[in-house]
């Protein structure tokens, strides 16, 4: 009993390090390729843009000041003449040159909130960039874990080729014995021969295509990613253990896609309100301190000294602008707005109905792939044992190189079928945890 405890534990530390050990692998890879994303990069700096029209949109709450500096020319100009017995008088009440300098301010009293909808639409249209963010982030992790847990079934795949080709090899040498012997014909050694040539084309295109994974996956990271993925990797990774009915409710809090409608939907709701508004008042004060010309008339044309012609002037005042008419614009940026808005809840409820639809059939997956990875493991410890009493039977001369290589074979398509449930219980796995938005990294 003490021996069986002690292996028990080691057992389960062994199995702790390995996903551990998987974990980190993952987890560099995916901060790797997050990183290196130059479509993340370019949706920050949507991010970026976006709190500028924030702050765009709230400079328009502040005083707008300008200055103005203008010479006006004036031809004719109205005068007057008085005669005053054999005099003659001729007065103009404004200078054919002008001149205006001055500093102006306009400040909005108020819009019925129209500006501060704008401001609040702006930063609703951010938090909707940062979203795409964070949906990319989560994107380009599935895309790695999916290349990391490909890359890991063919790593295992090339393992069990190279023990077929040792098999192989091995009855090979056995045959050549046999041959010298008289024992075998020497049809049996050209056959091993040609069994051995397919084993190694089976392991070259393995090798082809963990080699395209792997090219596949460096160019996620920017970095040679060969030297990032263990060689011992494993399926022993552990995922969320969701029903498709925990998935779902998960999902409707941290799935990208429903995230995004529902931001969309409060900037619809934005636009409906400044639609509604497009015809409110808005009033202003304005405010002007400047230095003119002209507020003496010229006598008989004679210019008044500079001290006398410029004088300071200041104007104040409340301005009210009242919309009257548009052609009926504010309506139909209204009902379009409206539109938009119940689109989004269609939209919504296509979204949660694909998502439906794929939490089950990604859980119909994993349970297919786990029963049959049950029938498997049990296929592949009699495909073990059918090949060590073949090897012995060989070895005596009871059966034929035929028999003793349908054995290998059994027990080598047995091996890559368990992997190939194991695989695709990671994928299922994999699945169900991208809809429900699970953030692993």
């Amino acid at each position: 009993m003490k021996k069986l405890t002690v292996f028990g534990l080691i057992l389960c530390a062994q199995m702790s390090f390995a996903q551990d050990k998987n974990t980190d692998a993952l987890g560099r890879l995916v901060k790797a390729a997050i990183d290196y994303s130059p479509r993340i990069k370019e949706q920050q700096q949507l991010v970026s843009i976006g709190d500028y029209k924030t702050k765009i949109q709230e400079a328009a709450l502040k005083p707008q000041v300008q200055s103005e500096l203008s010479v006006t020319r004036i031809d004719p100009v109205a005068k007057a003449s008085f005669a005053f017995g054999s005099t003659s008088t001729e007065l103009s009440f404004q200078p054919n040159m002008n001149y205006n300098a001055n500093v102006g301010a306009n400040y909005t009293i108020a819009d019925w909130g129209k500006q501060a909808l704008a401001i609040e639409r702006a930063k609703l249209e951010t938090n909707l960039s940062k979203n795409n963010v964070e949906g990319l982030k989560q994107n380009y992790a599935y895309q790695v874990a999916n290349l990391y847990y490909g890359i890991v079934y063919l790593q295992k795949a090339i393992e069990v080729q190279k023990e077929q080709l040792k098999l192989v090899a091995n009855n090979e040498k056995l045959i050549s014995d046999r041959l010298k012997q008289g024992d075998a014909l020497d049809y049996d050694r050209v056959s091993i021969q040609v069994r051995y040539k397919n084993a190694e084309t089976r392991l070259t295109d393995l090798q082809g295509q963990l080699d395209r994974q792997l090219i596949y996956l460096s160019s996620l990271i920017g970095a040679d990613a060969r030297t990032m993925v263990p060689t011992d990797a494993d399926f022993s990774a552990t995922w969320a253990d969701l029903t498709v009915s925990a998935a779902f409710e998960q999902a409707q809090t941290n799935n990208v896609d429903l995230k995004n409608i529902r931001e969309k939907d409060l900037i619809a709701d934005k636009d409906v309100k400044i639609a509604q508004l497009s015809m409110a008042p808005t009033v202003s004060a304005v405010g002007q301190l400047g230095i003119k010309n002209g507020y003496l008339p010229r006598i008989n044309g004679e210019v008044p000294p500079v001290d006398k012609d410029f004088k300071f002037n200041t104007v104040l005042g409340l301005k009210m602008t009242i919309p009257i008419y548009a052609g009926g614009r504010g309506a139909y940026s209204t009902e379009m707005a409206k539109l938009s808005k119940e689109m989004l809840k269609y939209s919504s409820e296509a979204t949660n109905q694909a998502l439906k639809r794929d939490l089950d059939a990604a859980e119909n997956d994993y349970t297919i792939a786990k029963n049959k990875l049950d029938l498997s493991e049990k296929n592949v410890f009699q495909a073990q044992y059918a090949l060590k009493l073949a090897e012995s039977r060989y070895k005596n001369g009871v059966i034929t190189n035929v028999e003793i290589e349908a054995a290998q074979t059994a027990l080598r398509e047995a091996q890559l079928t368990q992997l190939q449930y194991q695989y695709m219980m990671t994928q299922a796995k994999l699945e169900v945890s991208r809809l429900s938005g699970l953030k692993f990294w």
